[in-house]
């Protein structure tokens, strides 16, 4: 048998036959395949480590964004929590309460044709709105409509209007909390509740329009005009306000709460108890 060798395909030729040349060709490995798998082989190991960098770089950048995150809520629990204790202890507290007698001033209730509404029995005066000399007082019981059936006309051609004349007043002493943030007159308010829970009834006003002033002798600079609705009330300040209640008029034996609160801030209750009703019996 002569050996011949193909050059162009790398293989020997053991035979003249169709067949021998095949067997020959699958059995015998070609020379280019080893160097192309270790090409391959050092791509995959490249691009291996390229994506092993890039994931390094990934965490890296996620890890101080994490970082990041956490220090913003870091900083905006503090400011929370210092809103939260400043909301806490911002709060105003009695520090006396004392019956002084009836009240000099009417509220009105109602314009002619409407409803004044009220609990219990008060005086109601229906007087004109063009002279007021001219008016009907009458004693009422839970409301009552505003109008000349209920109390005759006693200006005729002119516009009536209603006030209850019934009033109580309390004067209440007060003060900040201690660790309070300053505050408006405007934003400190009082209400009285009486009454039970069907017939709930309340007196309320903030203390700038309630006219409260400084403790006499407590204001630095001798003013004892009331607070303007943008002056600004200071933690250690001894104050003073009348309270008006027109709806809330106790009786012996009863029961009110009383309510001082700061808007933006905490607020204080208390209960007083009306053992009497005399000029100077003290509730708090």
């Amino acid at each position: 048998m002569k050996k011949t060798t193909d050059y162009e395909n790398n293989f020997y030729i053991l035979g003249n036959t169709k067949h021998d040349v095949l067997k020959q060709q699958y059995m015998q490995p070609q020379g280019n395949i080893r160097p192309a798998i270790k090409s391959q082989q050092g791509s995959i190991g490249i691009g291996a480590m390229i994506v092993f960098i890039a994931l390094i770089l990934v965490a890296a950048v996620a890890s101080s964004v994490i970082m990041e995150t956490i220090e913003k809520l870091k900083e905006d629990g503090e400011i929370t929590s210092a809103d939260v204790r400043a909301t806490v202890n911002t709060k105003p507290r009695p520090t006396s309460i004392t019956i002084i007698g009836e009240g000099s001033d009417a509220l009105f209730c109602a314009t002619e044709g409407g409803i004044c509404e009220f609990i219990g029995t008060k005086t109601i005066r229906y007087i004109s709105d063009g002279d007021p000399t001219k008016f009907v007082d009458l004693q009422l019981t839970d409301g009552t409509p505003c109008n000349n059936d209920v109390f005759t006309d006693p200006h005729f051609g002119t516009l009536k209007k209603c006030y209850i004349m019934d009033s109580e007043e309390l004067l209440l002493t007060w003060q900040m909390t201690p660790g309070s943030t300053n505050i408006l007159a405007k934003d400190v308010y009082y209400v009285v509740f009486c009454g039970g829970s069907e017939t709930l009834m309340s007196d309320t006003n903030d203390m700038a329009d309630a006219g409260m002033t400084f403790l006499d002798g407590t204001n630095p600079a001798g003013d004892e005009a009331p607070f303007a609705t943008n002056d600004v009330i200071e933690t250690g300040m001894k104050l003073r306000v009348t309270l008006l209640l027109y709806s809330c008029i106790p009786s012996i034996g009863e029961e009110m709460s009383l309510m001082l609160y700061a808007d933006g801030g905490g607020s204080t209750i208390i209960t007083m108890y009306f053992a009497s009703i005399d000029i100077g019996h003290k509730l708090y």
